[in-house]
C-alpha cells in the first residue's frame, strides 16, 4: 500500500511545502531578526540543527533543518531535478527568498486578495493532510479481497502458453537446405545459426527467449506451438526469409501461485479500495451533519437548446 501512494503523497507534500514557505514568508511581517523555532527539540543535537544557518539573504537567515527536511523527504524523480544536490535545492531556496523578498516590498502581505489565496490553499493543505491520516495511511487491501480477486479472475492471473525457441534465417531455398543437411547430419543448431543465419540474433544461436501466442506471425506461430520440444521444423517461408526453428521448451498454460501475484493484486486494488472509502468517509459525514441548500439562491442555469 504505502510504497506506490508513498511517492504520489511525498510528491505533493514536497510542493506544497515549497509553496507553503512562499505563503509563510509573505505572511509575515519582514524582519532582520533570527526566527525562533516553535517546537521544543527533544535533544541538544536537534537544537544544534535548528539553528544551523547555512547562508543569508539580505540578512534572512536560511536554516538547515528547514531545507534537511524537504530534502530527505523529496521522492528521487524530484532530486533528478537537482544534478547538484543539496546545493541546487540551496540555490532554488535563495531565489524564493529573494522574490518573496521583494514581494513583501510591493505590500502583498497585506494585500487582500494575496490573503484570500493564502486561506484557500491553507484549507486544502488541511483536508489533504486529513485524508492522508484516515484514508491513505489507514486504509489497505486485506488478504481476503486479495484472495478474493484471485478466485474469482484466474485468467487474469494465468501465464499464457509459451515456447522457448531458437531460428535460423536465410534468404534462397539452397541456403536452406544446405542448414537443414547440416541439422540432419547431426552440427549442433546454435552452431549453424552462428554460421549460417542472416538474422540480427545470429550471434548468439537464433536465440528468440520465450514466446507467446500472439507475440509472432500466426504462420510462425502454427509452427512453433505445434513442434514438440527437441524437433527442428521444415524450412518455412515468410516475408522476412526463410526460417527454421527449433523449440527447445513448451510450457502450458499456469496459473501464477498467489504468492506470485499478491502485490499486483494489492496495487491494482488500493485505488479502489481508498477511494469507496473516501466516498463512505464523506457519506457518514452527510448523514450526521445539518446541511441545507437554499436553491432559490443558486444562479440560474441557463438552458441549452438541442439541435
Amino acid at each position: 500500500m504505502k510504497r506506490k501512494h508513498s511517492v504520489f503523497l511525498l510528491s505533493i507534500i514536497f510542493m506544497i511545502g515549497v509553496f507553503c514557505f512562499f505563503i509563510q514568508a509573505i505572511a509575515q511581517e519582514n524582519s532582520n531578526t533570527e526566527s525562533t523555532v516553535a517546537t521544543e527539540p527533544s535533544n541538544e543535537t536537534s537544537v544544534a540543527t535548528e539553528q544551523i544557518v547555512i547562508a543569508e539573504v539580505n540578512g534572512e537567515p536560511v536554516y538547515l533543518a528547514e531545507l534537511k527536511e524537504i530534502w530527505d523527504s523529496m521522492p528521487e524523480n524530484y532530486r533528478a531535478q537537482f544534478p547538484g544536490g543539496f546545493k541546487d535545492l540551496l540555490e532554488q531556496w535563495i531565489r524564493q527568498v529573494l522574490l518573496i523578498q521583494e514581494a513583501k516590498k510591493l505590500g502583498l502581505a497585506d494585500d487582500p486578495e494575496v490573503k484570500k489565496k493564502i486561506e484557500n490553499v491553507a484549507k486544502q493543505i488541511m483536508i489533504q493532510e486529513f485524508v492522508t491520516r484516515e484514508i491513505i495511511n489507514k486504509i489497505g487491501v486485506s488478504d481476503e479481497e486479495i484472495e478474493k480477486e484471485y478466485s474469482s479472475n484466474p485468467t487474469l492471473y494465468t501465464e499464457a502458453e509459451q515456447v522457448k525457441a531458437r531460428h535460423i534465417m536465410v534468404n534462397t531455398k539452397e541456403e536452406a537446405d544446405t542448414v537443414q543437411k547440416e541439422l540432419k547430419e547431426g552440427k549442433p543448431f546454435e552452431q549453424v545459426a552462428k554460421e549460417k543465419s542472416q538474422s540480427p540474433d545470429a550471434q548468439t544461436g537464433g536465440e528468440m527467449g520465450m514466446i507467446r501466442k500472439g507475440d509472432l506471425d500466426p504462420k510462425m506461430e502454427k509452427v512453433l506451438f505445434d513442434l514438440a520440444p527437441g524437433n527442428v521444423s521444415e524450412s518455412i517461408e515468410t516475408d522476412y526469409g526463410i526460417h527454421i526453428f527449433l523449440v527447445e521448451d513448451h510450457l502450458q498454460p499456469r496459473l501464477k501461485d498467489l504468492a506470485e501475484v499478491k502485490e499486483e493484486i494489492r496495487s491494482k486494488l488500493l485505488p479502489k479500495v481508498q477511494q469507496e472509502a473516501f466516498e463512505k468517509m464523506i457519506e457518514d459525514l452527510k448523514n450526521k451533519s445539518e446541511i441545507a441548500i437554499l436553491e432559490e439562491n443558486l444562479p440560474k442555469e441557463e438552458a441549452t437548446e438541442t439541435p
